[in-house]
């Protein structure tokens, strides 16, 4: 299968919509508390969504959101699931010359294309993208993400991720920067 990477600036907000759906298949529509908030952050943070297609097919996506400090200490200290109640003031573009906290947001494969490697392909597009980044003067300070199913934290726990508690089926990780950006 031939598969296409497109960066979120490439993507309208009418293909924005296609990841919603998408991400409603998956996870049921009582995930999506917010459209709105969603496309809000869609068009803070263009950068944050790289996908993947098979033709004009999406079969997959990944986000990813430079997120305040306080999103990391709410997430840490106060056991928080950080999800749909993201609001876009807590999110912002990558910052030149100063901290960049990333929340690993949403990691979705249509079903019919798992064990395909596009979960691959998505995976190494966002370290190729945020290594670059760190690279050129946007420092990667921390990169944390949660995971709802166990195959979820086998993903989150390969690249790096140390489990830092679990509550109501859901875990936390934090994602060793230097493994995840393969700087090591």
């Amino acid at each position: 299968m031939e598969m296409t990477i497109k960066y979120g600036n490439e993507l309208s907000a009418e293909e924005f919509n296609s990841i919603l759906a998408l991400d409603c298949k998956i996870f049921g529509n009582e995930i999506l508390t917010n459209e709105g908030l969603a496309l809000k952050r869609f068009l803070k943070c263009r950068d944050s969504i790289i996908t993947a297609y098979s033709g004009d097919t999406l079969i997959g996506f990944i986000s990813f959101f430079n997120v305040d400090p306080i999103v990391y200490e709410r997430a840490v200290y106060k056991q928080e699931y950080i999800d749909d109640n993201l609001s876009d003031s807590e999110i912002e573009p990558l910052k030149k010359g100063r901290e960049n906290n990333i929340l690993l947001f949403d990691h979705v494969i249509d079903e019919p294309f798992r064990h395909q490697g596009v979960s691959k392909l998505i995976l190494e597009s966002t370290r190729n993208y945020l290594r670059k980044k760190h690279q050129d003067g946007y420092p990667i300070n921390r990169i944390f993400g949660y995971a709802i199913t166990p195959k979820g934290a086998r993903i989150l726990s390969s690249f790096g991720g140390s489990d830092i508690w679990t509550r109501d089926g859901i875990t936390f990780f934090e994602i060793d920067k230097e493994i995840f950006l393969r700087r090591i």
